[in-house]
């Protein structure tokens, strides 16, 4: 059984690397050396990185509420992208 603060952690790592995935995902499309390969690469290395975390945070017990909370990490670095975008666009005019 894990403890509160140790489930809290790593619900909020598991939402800073899905945030971090995103944005890292969208430097490597802007600068179009995406292919199959190096995508592959990419998501091997990120996904080793998380594990190392997790395995220094919870002993590496995966629960599918940090896979949720990884997605929910990705979503808000879109809807932050988009609010970002209009408030650039709003000041431009």
């Amino acid at each position: 059984m894990m403890t509160l603060d140790i489930q809290i952690k790593t619900f909020l790592i598991s939402i800073l690397f899905g945030t971090i995935f995103s944005f890292l995902i969208d430097l490597i499309y802007k600068q179009k050396v995406f292919n199959i390969i190096l995508s592959l690469i990419f998501v091997l290395i990120f996904t080793f990185v998380y594990f190392l975390t997790l395995l220094k945070i919870n002993n590496a017990i995966i629960h599918p509420y940090y896979v949720i909370s990884f997605l929910i990490g990705f979503i808000l670095h879109i809807i932050m992208k988009k609010l970002l975008k209009q408030i650039v666009l709003f000041k431009k005019k």
